[in-house]
């Protein structure tokens, strides 16, 4: 009996230590995390319709805001699987005595492309996002669920789209969407990229570019001219869009507007 009481006692005092001591070192971590949530860094949300407008119309934005300090988000809007180009990237792969792709595994090889164009960029892989609408039936009311279902998790984000413009109905409902929401006071001061081969006809401006941008710029431009079947890449991008990347070459700056513009 005393042996067991001797014991209970050496216990105790043992808990109370341990309690004594995990107060000790976590009182100042809790102070750190505290002033840390306190001085977290603005959010952009950048809404891309379809793999590749990410970086061909707004490229030079994402590359910006995470110069400026932001934490940016992009969103990928549609799955992408509509694209006519896979009939040209099949016919390269039977060329080739290789087996053609499905449309499950040419959408997964648009998205491998358009994360490692983001990641090029420096948009961390935990922040790009996938909404998996159809491309080519989208509707600006799905578009808006989308955004605020990113605005509940981002009360204070600032939303980037496409221009309401545009003649493509993806591209155009994704402005639609933020012009909807800020009309309604839901979101405030949306901005809308303006499609990269139409920077010539349309009015706007131009984000800032530094000269450090480019190579940002260069790595996401070769994440979709990656043609490596057995790594699973097969130039998609610049399969299907081959003027837009032309463009971009010639000037990789990203113009935009805002409401009313």
């Amino acid at each position: 009996m005393l042996n067991i009481t001797k014991k209970g006692k050496a216990m105790k005092t043992f808990c109370t230590l341990l309690l004594i001591l995990t107060c000790f070192f976590t009182a100042p971590l809790v102070s750190i995390y505290a002033a840390q949530d306190t001085t977290s860094k603005p959010v952009a949300i950048f809404y891309s319709p379809h793999q590749d407008d990410e970086l061909l119309s707004m490229g030079n934005g994402i590359i910006r805001y995470i110069d400026e300090g932001y934490e940016v988000h992009v969103v990928l809007l549609t799955r992408g699987g509509g694209s006519n180009a896979i009939h040209s990237v099949n016919e390269k792969l039977e060329s080739a005595k290789l087996s053609s792709l499905s449309k499950a595994n040419f959408t997964r090889a648009r998205n491998r492309e358009f994360s490692q164009s983001l990641i090029s960029m420096g948009v961390p892989r935990e922040n790009i996002h996938f909404s998996r609408l159809r491309d080519g039936q989208t509707t600006t009311t799905e578009v808006n669920e989308v955004v605020l279902k990113y605005k509940s998790r981002f009360p204070n984000a600032e939303h980037k789209a496409l221009s309401y413009h545009d003649d493509h109905i993806d591209h155009r409902n994704s402005g639609l969407a933020l012009q909807t929401l800020y009309n309604s006071g839901m979101i405030s001061s949306p901005k809308f990229y303006i499609q990269n081969v139409e920077h010539h006809l349309w009015d706007g401006k131009y984000e800032s570019f530094d000269p450090s941008y480019q190579q940002f710029i260069d790595d996401a431009t070769l994440a979709y001219h990656t043609w490596s079947p057995r790594l699973r890449y097969y130039s998609v991008g610049g399969i299907s869009v081959v003027p837009d990347f032309q463009q971009l070459k010639a000037d990789p700056r990203s113009k935009y507007h805002y409401i009313g513009e």
